[in-house]
């Protein structure tokens, strides 16, 4: 178990002696470690792996659940898919486990993690530039170039200020909206090329992100292929006035709007675009995304297997 204790605005370290206590009772044995520093839960899974840990639980929002993703993908002991992931989420957004019906309430959540029902989904692997080195990540969500990286950058400063709660997210949202300009961009959607002045572009393997939003609300996790919705240039009374589309999943009825599927995508932007995957700043353009089917297993939520997903296989451990 990987336990974030920031996670929440402190509630990984808050409610942990709950959730410890539930394991217990349902009889669940296993290790704990604290993270206590940005990417300590990389660095914890990789040595997990290589120590013979094949399952791993995470007590965090979607940041820490992406380094634990990462790590798996590090790792050079086992295949990706033969590590399997739970989370017990105790984040500020929990868009990923949102998508997974992974249950709010402590005790069904683990009862959840008992049961074992697992799903190998997709990931991401997006490469782009930081202080002009290139460098690499995955996702196990969504990503989000423009306006979507500038909120999120926006949010994880207030955070990194010691700031505090759910309206961060909207707050920032507000404040970035007041500077944001549009870029020109080019972009390569399975080689196919589209070109203009863009506002954001979101690649989902989920269909949330920014803590409820679904700006690709028909993203299926197992089907191999991005959700790509591309936002060209609207004016800000215009976001604001639709704000609510990005919440109801039908923000694609929009006319600046459309949306596509994809197994790659580049994006390549002047000025440079910002970036963001799984709600973690990283770099800047130019972009190249990559979808890695089916390689990470994880436990789901029990309504999750009503769902009829193409390509998708549940499981039971």
């Amino acid at each position: 178990m990987i336990i974030n204790p920031e996670a929440g605005s402190g509630r990984g370290e808050r409610d942990w002696p709950a959730i410890k206590a539930l394991l217990e009772k349902h009889l669940l044995k296993f290790d704990f470690v604290f993270t206590q520093r940005k990417h300590h839960a990389v660095e914890i899974t990789v040595r997990a792996i290589r120590g013979g840990y094949r399952k791993i639980i995470c007590v965090g929002g979607d940041g820490t659940h992406n380094e634990i993703v990462n790590g798996v993908f590090i790792q050079q002991e086992v295949p990706t898919h033969d590590v399997t992931i739970a989370t017990v989420a105790v984040g500020t957004g929990n868009d990923w486990a949102k998508t997974f019906f992974i249950p709010e309430d402590y005790e069904a959540c683990i009862l959840a993690i008992k049961e074992g029902n697992t799903f190998v989904q997709d990931v991401g692997k997006v490469e782009y530039f930081e202080a002009r080195v290139k460098q690499a990540r995955y996702f196990a969500n969504a990503a989000g170039v423009g306006f979507d990286a500038d909120v999120a950058k926006a949010t994880n400063r207030l955070k990194e200020d010691g700031r505090k709660g759910r309206l961060l997210y909207l707050v920032s949202m507000i404040k970035t909206l007041v500077v944001f300009r549009s870029s020109a961009a080019k972009l390569q959607i399975d080689g196919a090329e589209h070109g203009g002045e863009f506002f954001s572009v979101t690649l989902g393997i989920g269909k949330y992100n920014g803590g409820g939003m679904m700006q690709t609300p028909n993203a299926l996790p197992g089907d191999g292929l991005f959700d790509v919705t591309l936002i060209r240039r609207v004016n800000r009374l215009n976001v604001l006035w639709n704000v609510f589309k990005l919440y109801n999943g039908k923000i694609l009825r929009h006319s600046k709007v459309v949306g596509h599927k994809a197994a790659s995508v580049r994006i390549t932007a002047k000025p440079s675009f910002n970036l963001e995957a799984d709600g973690e700043s990283l770099g800047t353009s130019p972009f190249v995304f990559k979808s890695i089917p089916k390689s990470i297993r994880v436990v789901v939520g029990a309504d999750f297997s009503n769902l009829r997903l193409p390509q998708a296989a549940i499981y039971t451990d």
